[in-house]
């Protein structure tokens, strides 16, 4: 790396856009991008507890057969930018948790699907990160201890995907993989500043991936931009014979939307449904956003979703049922799970045969609505989150403002029903309140991952949400 370059700027701050652009160019290489994160590790992750399992010594050795590809001209997509995997995701060899003491041994020996298009496409795996147990449990993790929100520590970074939240926000790492049951990528991106995309159902193979719900379960990018998300979702996006749900690539790229003139989109919002309840200055920077939405030439019209009230409820009566499917074999030693876990698996045997199979036909219904009151629409829009992260506790609450509610009522609020119809999300940052992330939330026609990425690059080239950074790195500057 130039001297110039090194003064200038802290490779760990970069995008993997950014840093595969300065790999072209010769100014930096990939074995000094993941030295940077490996620094940037160091410096930040006793505070935050991201970091599960560090791959340091295999991260450097990837990183030489790197620097030497962009040399003789055979680097692939991603190659020599680092990225983490959230630790429900099976890696080859690299024990993979669950965030539970039940698997703290756990060595899978194949790598899940989107890991090995990862590798494959030149990625340098560098941590597995913390996720609540078995991407269902409370930020309390009784094995691994809480992720910290790198906004204040003394608060959550939501969840499941915990870890991927902070790491990415840090700087730790440029790219993670997060999934979303009912909205777990899209939490920890809202409550930690990032780019977050839920894709469509089936959009990215989840085989290898340990299962909470498998009609409800997405995989998908927590970034630093929607550029970064595009391009990671390229790499690991397409059919699999190992998951029957997987969808085909669509005939143009992801990353082709970038850039794609919005002026003239029309763009739904569901005040009823999406709106309220909501703490006051949460409220507030969403109309703030919202304005900002419509100077870019968007039409915001509303649109009623009269039975999306029912979603919550339905999703949870699957996911209950579908658990206890996939978990079943744990309710035997359920005491050795973390309470909120436990207390989620417990409910399984409640809900009858009767309960699932019609909270899977009321599924059609919703799609159908959604479908209907997108017609004419490019997309709608919603506030990522109703309220501030909440404060680290083993029953966390919302601060709605002038009441409070289980966290999780709050926070799925926006989220599950889209993992019930299927659509594609975005969550991006649209400013902050008391020093904490807010953003907005793009949910776009199935299969149309490209309108709701162009409306977030179209954002994020006309505002600079994005670029903040939580308050301990200005001092790692100073």
């Amino acid at each position: 790396m130039t001297d110039t370059l090194q003064t200038a700027v802290d490779l760990a701050d970069l995008s993997a856009t950014e840093l595969l652009a300065l790999f072209a160019d010769g100014r930096t290489t990939p074995t000094e991008a993941v030295q940077a994160c490996l620094r940037r590790i160091e410096s930040t992750d006793r505070d935050v507890n991201a970091v599960l399992t560090l791959l340091a010594d295999q991260a450097l050795a990837a990183a030489a057969e790197s620097d030497r590809r962009w040399a003789d001209g055979t680097a692939r997509p991603l190659e020599g930018v680092p990225y983490g995997l959230k630790d429900i995701v099976a890696t080859a060899g690299i024990r993979t948790t669950g965030g539970s003491a039940l698997f703290t041994d756990h060595v899978p020996t194949q790598d899940a699907v989107l890991a090995a298009r990862l590798a494959q496409a030149g990625g340098i795996l560098l941590a597995k990160l913390g996720t609540f147990e078995f991407a269902c449990g409370g930020a309390v993790n009784r094995t691994f201890g809480p992720v910290r929100n790198p906004y204040d520590h003394n608060r959550t970074t939501g969840g499941s995907s915990s870890g991927s939240g902070a790491s990415v926000a840090l700087g730790q790492l440029p790219l993670a993989i997060g999934t979303d049951t009912g909205g777990s990528i899209r939490i920890p991106s809202a409550f930690c500043g990032l780019s977050g995309l839920k894709p469509t159902y089936g959009r990215v193979p989840r085989a290898g991936v340990m299962g909470l719900s498998w009609s409800l379960d997405h995989a998908g990018p927590m970034t630093r931009s929607v550029a970064d998300c595009a391009v990671m979702l390229d790499v690991i996006a397409g059919e699999s014979a190992d998951d029957p749900t997987s969808l085909p690539l669509p005939e143009r790229p992801f990353a082709a939307a970038l850039g794609t003139p919005v002026a003239g989109m029309r763009v739904g919002r569901a005040p009823a449904t999406f709106e309220t309840p909501m703490h006051p200055e949460v409220a507030d920077a969403y109309q703030a956003a919202l304005a900002e939405l419509a100077d870019l030439g968007v039409e915001i019209v509303e649109v009623e979703l009269p039975t999306f009230d029912l979603a919550a409820t339905t999703s949870w009566l699957i996911i209950y049922a579908e658990m206890l499917s996939l978990h079943g074999d744990h309710v035997h030693d359920i005491e050795n799970r973390d309470e909120m876990g436990a207390t989620l698996l417990g409910a399984g045997p409640f809900v009858s045969a009767s309960d699932y199979l019609r909270a899977l036909r009321l599924r059609v219904g919703f799609q159908r609505e959604l479908a209907a009151a997108m017609d004419g629409l490019d997309a709608l829009v919603t506030p990522a989150m109703t309220a501030l992260p909440p404060l680290i506790s083993p029953a966390m609450v919302s601060d709605l403002g002038d009441h409070e509610v289980d966290w999780l009522v709050a926070a799925c609020q926006p989220m599950v029903p889209f993992n019930l119809t299927g659509n594609p999300a975005l969550v991006v940052p649209s400013g902050t309140v008391q020093g904490l992330p807010v953003s907005l939330q793009f949910v776009g026609h199935q299969r149309d991952e490209a309108t709701i990425l162009a409306l977030g690059s179209a954002w994020q080239a006309a505002t600079d949400h994005h670029l903040v950074r939580p308050p301990a790195l200005s001092t790692l500057h100073d």
